[in-house]
């Protein structure tokens, strides 16, 4: 939810411009007397209204506060002046500057989309395939999460009884796999993001669910794989801010600023293009061996109890099916220093981002509380 507060001393008709302006970028603009998500999107039209963006973020609840100034009527200084007076207040706050209202487009989509993604964050609903973990403990009780838990039994009478899927049967022939992408788009359609302890999975049925993850997070859902909620946790940031599901990868080495990623499978809308093979660790079907579509991403990892994470924005040097000792779609990226993952990396997983949206990620940890160190 976005807002417009500004002081009636600054004239009628230049509140009503500035008004007719952000509106078009960030659409409805809400009644202060209406409370909305965890994070509002404050917009400063004028001087002498952090004390309304005070009592806004204290009478709602929110857990902090998205900010933005122009650099006309005072606008900035109220932002920077809120954002001091929320943090002094224990509540994290990121502000965002234009130096004119007439020419802030970019900067306001910029802020919505971090606003609206923080918010997705909090209290997500998710579907965790397998047994119980600490990271869906984790997430209940920082981000109140509301995770079914379902076994793995359950889960395969409903593979068995499905009717199986129509695009993944199209695009891949094969009736486990579509009957695995049914089965998990009835879990997907109730939830925010699905996670899938796929290992246990593919040791009982000796076929894996790769390709139906990758069907699934290509068509809007959000899937995890190795039953990873805080790697979903990072997909679900990936979807605001993108639209992308993003690509969990394993590390597989480094030198310098160079890195090997790789994972069995990855969003299809994401691969410039792809062949089925073989799973690497197990070699039964199925791995996905694709190609990235994109040059720049940016690279995000969390630790398993989403307490310090890490960014960066990478450049493929080469991706594909390359290496013969590593999962099946594989990247070699630059990072734009030379990195010690051993010792800065937070965990195994990083989620791969299309673009650069190194400031909209971080902003997104800073609201979250969670530190990140950069790549």
């Amino acid at each position: 939810m976005a807002y417009l507060l500004y002081s009636p001393i600054h004239g009628a008709d230049f509140i009503a411009e500035v008004r007719s302006s952000v509106a078009s970028a960030v659409g409805e603009l809400r009644e202060v007397e209406e409370c909305g998500p965890g994070f509002p999107l404050i917009i400063h039209a004028t001087g002498g209204t952090t004390a309304a963006a005070v009592e806004l973020v204290e009478r709602c609840g929110a857990r902090g506060a998205v900010l933005v100034g122009f650099g006309e009527h005072n606008s900035f200084a109220s932002a920077l002046h809120t954002r001091a007076e929320l943090e002094a207040r224990g509540l994290p706050a990121v502000a965002f500057h234009c130096p004119s209202y007439r020419n802030c487009r970019e900067e306001l989509t910029k802020a919505r989309r971090v606003a609206n993604t923080a918010s997705s964050l909090v209290g997500a609903k998710a579907v965790l395939i397998g047994v119980e973990t600490a990271q869906a403990r984790t997430l209940r009780e920082r981000f109140g999460w509301s995770i079914k838990v379902v076994p793995l039994e359950e889960f395969e009478k409903l593979v068995d009884s499905s009717q199986g899927d129509r695009e993944a049967s199209a695009l891949f022939g094969d009736e486990r796999v579509a009957k695995i992408a049914a089965a998990l788009s009835q879990y997907a359609a109730g939830a925010d993001v699905v996670a899938i302890q796929c290992f246990p999975f593919l040791m009982k049925r000796r076929y894996t669910p790769c390709l139906s993850i990758a069907v699934l997070n290509s068509r809007g859902a959000t899937v995890a794989c190795e039953g990873d909620l805080a790697s979903g946790f990072l997909m679900l940031m990936a979807r605001g801010l993108t639209g992308s599901s993003g690509w969990i990868a394993n590390v597989v080495k480094y030198t310098g600023a160079e890195g090997v990623f790789a994972h069995c499978t990855i969003s299809l809308d994401m691969a410039k293009s792809w062949r089925v093979t073989t799973h690497f660790e197990s070699g039964f079907p199925y791995g996905l061996a694709a190609e990235l579509k994109e040059r720049v991403y940016t690279v995000v990892s969390i630790s398993p109890r989403l307490d310090r994470a890490a960014l960066g924005r990478v450049e493929v040097i080469k991706s594909g099916n390359y290496l013969q000792d590593a999962c099946r779609t594989q990247a070699s990226v630059k990072f734009n220093r030379p990195v010690r993952l051993e010792a800065e990396a937070p965990a195994n997983h990083h989620v791969f981002i299309p673009g650069d949206v190194v400031e909209e990620a971080g902003a997104v940890f800073k609201l979250l509380s969670i530190p990140a160190v950069l790549y």
